[in-house]
């Protein structure tokens, strides 16, 4: 699946505008606050996503101090897809001229999107790979998003709970299935990660090795009597702390090189490099499990990369042969393989100029 024309009109800083987009791979060049990220931002609205980061579609700033703003994309590849986006208090979505909602475009058309912030995939915290591995089991698999939804609010009506000492093996229940479904998905997506990350093998740096970990896991394969058991072994300590302490919510993925945790034995440049394979694997799962080619969006990501790192990435999306959407500067730019196109105040321009 491709994006062959986009269009928006009063979206953030950018400029009204419609482009037209060609196959294969883009940059686009630019100063800070040019407006690189926010036309990536319009291709994550347009393919289900939402804003970047936590911002509400409310609070999204609106160019020339208009009340409301809109997105539209044609999409091409096995079938043709048109998707519109009307934001102002609420966002609007529309797929082919009908109603619809977020996860109706995921599943027609697969995006993934990587920030500067998706660079600390190695050494960061449990909750930015949690993060990574939602974004792509919600492509994987249809009913994830709303069943994470239904598990994260029992989660919060648990914790609730036993901060005002109230009874909680009502809620409880209710989560158990959730939280085994829910593992069983990011276990069959770490599958499919290993085999992608072996189609990066010369963008890796070293051999790198990556396990789910269930949260507040007893070691038992049954998904739900592992939870159960989880919650008889930390149940004490929970209703002491007013904390859940076992469930998805408090898994992790875990990486490592060499027999060591990935964030100490490689070096930063290395472990860059490790982030962005991991992201590409993401790319080929994506394309195993559902046989269509996923946009790849990247937000500054080579700027993270040394000059051999640019080179294997850019040589590794060309074999993937997807539609890519890369934001960098100039003074970070290797030879470019594809089209190049210059923003400047809030507008973009073809030919780099």
């Amino acid at each position: 699946m491709i994006c062959r024309y986009l269009q928006w009109k009063n979206f953030r800083n950018l400029k009204p505008q419609r482009l037209e987009w060609a196959e294969g791979l883009h940059l686009l060049l630019g100063e800070n606050g040019a407006g690189k990220t926010n036309m990536l931002e319009t291709l994550h609205v347009l393919t289900g996503w939402g804003p970047f980061g936590n911002t509400r579609v409310g609070d999204l700033p609106f160019w020339g101090g208009s009340g409301e703003a809109f997105l539209g994309a044609i999409f091409e590849g096995d079938e043709t897809v048109e998707v519109r986006v009307g934001i102002s208090s609420r966002t609007r979505l529309r797929l082919n001229g009908k109603a619809c909602r977020a996860t109706d475009i995921r599943m027609r058309v697969s995006s993934l999107s990587f920030l500067p912030g998706d660079m600390s995939l190695i050494e960061g915290s449990p909750s930015v790979r949690r993060r990574f591995m939602d974004r792509l089991c919600a492509l994987l698999f249809p009913l994830y998003a709303p069943r994470l939804h239904e598990y994260r609010r029992a989660v919060r009506q648990k914790t609730a709970a036993m901060r005002r000492t109230r009874e909680t093996s009502a809620v409880t229940r209710t989560m158990a299935p959730l939280a085994s479904w829910i593992w069983s998905m990011r276990e069959a997506a770490t599958d499919l990660l290993r085999l992608g990350l072996k189609e990066c093998v010369g963008l890796l740096p070293a051999d790198v090795e990556i396990t789910f970990s269930r949260g507040g896991s007893s070691g038992i394969e049954d998904g739900l009597e592992d939870f159960w058991k989880g919650v008889r072994r930390y149940g004490e300590k929970e209703s002491m702390l007013g904390v859940c302490l076992v469930g998805p919510h408090r898994d992790d993925l875990e990486i490592t090189s060499g027999g060591r945790q990935a964030a100490e034995s490689l070096s930063r440049g290395h472990r860059r490099r490790a982030a962005v394979a991991l992201m590409i694997a993401a790319g080929w799962a994506v394309e195993r499990k559902t046989r269509r080619k996923p946009l790849l969006l990247l937000d500054e990501v080579m700027a993270e990369l040394d000059t051999e790192g640019r080179k294997k990435m850019i040589e590794v999306l060309m074999e993937r042969k997807w539609q890519s959407f890369v934001t960098t500067a100039e003074d970070c730019t290797p030879v470019w393989p594809g089209t190049v196109w210059r923003v400047e105040n809030g507008k973009v321009l073809s030919g780099g100029g």
